[in-house]
């Protein structure tokens, strides 16, 4: 998670310079007596003559514009951090699209490799098939070529015959028509 700094999140508060003393809800809820009446009015005469005596009037108004513009500040970040959740929210929905997009893309190319593969693999087969003719093929012809050359030495050796036979039958041939 990133932390956000901004210059407008600073926030100054003053200092009370009164102290604070904690009352419990039975104190708060007791009816107060006539003699404390008397002297919480006594001490409230008091303390606004002390009050505009001190100028604590203008330090009142001080105080108090001072709280506005705390809150105007922290009215600034709160819309602030809207505007960047809003952003964020933004960019993290392009970028479940983008991730949608992707993971349809890797669907498509798992099929397509799966139907290449197919296709491979029966080719591979289909090469199998035509080398294991091509050798009976081979095997076929290497025996029809010792066959042939069995043939060819037979009518050499019969061409041999013959003409021997030939000859010599041309040879009487010839010494009957001499005489």
């Amino acid at each position: 998670m990133e932390v956000i700094q901004d210059s407008h999140l600073h926030l100054e508060v003053p200092e009370l310079h009164k102290s604070l003393t904690e009352i419990s809800e039975d104190e708060m809820n007791l009816p107060g007596s006539d003699d404390e009446d008397e002297a919480n009015t006594e001490n409230k005469t008091k303390d606004a003559a002390e009050k505009e005596e001190a100028g604590e009037g203008e330090k009142g108004e001080m105080n108090g514009v001072m709280v506005l513009a705390l809150l105007d500040k922290i009215i600034g970040a709160v819309d602030q951090i809207q505007q960047t959740q809003a952003g964020l929210e933004a960019r993290q929905k392009e970028m479940e699209r983008s991730v949608m997009g992707i993971q349809g893309e890797l669907t498509k190319l798992s099929k397509s490799h799966t139907t290449t593969a197919n296709t491979v693999n029966k080719m591979l087969e289909k090469v199998r098939k035509v080398s294991v003719n091509v050798k009976s093929v081979r095997g076929n012809m290497e025996k029809q070529a010792g066959q042939i050359k069995r043939l060819e030495s037979n009518e050499n050796e019969l061409l041999k015959r013959r003409n021997f036979k030939v000859m010599i039958y041309q040879v009487r041939g010839v010494h009957t028509d001499d005489t």
